[in-house]
């Protein structure tokens, strides 16, 4: 009885979790130097970032529950997306940026830019109807020169449908 109730409950875990997958991160990656850009600058994530173009590239958005209620139409509504098409990613890396100079604390939506296996960006984002932008220490709150673009990059990515998703 109690082996049957074990396998029933990993298999409720299990299928939670496909539905929403758990997220694991065992380390925070300080992935920029201090950025040295004045307010209203226009830039681009490849100018401080760099993909290595021999290994495969994949781009992680985590997104948290509250703010997936608010999530602009266009992005496909589930708790993890993942994107491993280099032309999207390259989208992603080529989008304008606004830097705003400014600091939101609200936001607990993630993105994550791997380069093979190596965590290379990581930043809070914030993909609702109202507002759509980057967070992190080291940028501060960024906004896209082109929301629709860059909304249109996220709408590319597909639904992640593993049950757990370990960020190391």
């Amino acid at each position: 009885m109690i082996k049957k109730t074990l396998i029933a409950l990993l298999i409720i875990t299990f299928l939670y979790g496909i539905y929403k997958p758990f997220v694991v991160q065992f380390k925070n990656n300080e992935t920029l130097n201090s950025v040295n850009l004045k307010r209203g600058s226009i830039f681009k994530l490849k100018d401080f970032i760099q993909l290595d173009k021999t290994k495969k590239s994949k781009v992680y958005l985590v997104l948290n529950g509250e703010e997936l209620d608010d999530l602009n139409i266009a992005i496909t509504k589930a708790n993890v997306l993942k994107c491993e098409d280099e032309n999207v990613i390259n989208e992603l890396l080529n989008s304008e940026l606004n830097y705003t100079g400014a600091d939101v604390s609200t936001i607990q939506s993630k993105i994550y830019i791997y380069s093979g296996n190596k965590l290379i960006f990581e930043s809070e984002i914030s993909l609702d109807k109202n507002s759509i932008g980057l967070q992190n220490r080291n940028l501060g709150w960024v906004t896209p020169s082109e929301n629709k673009v860059f909304v249109n990059v996220f709408s590319q990515f597909n639904r992640y449908n593993l049950p757990l998703l370990i960020i190391w």
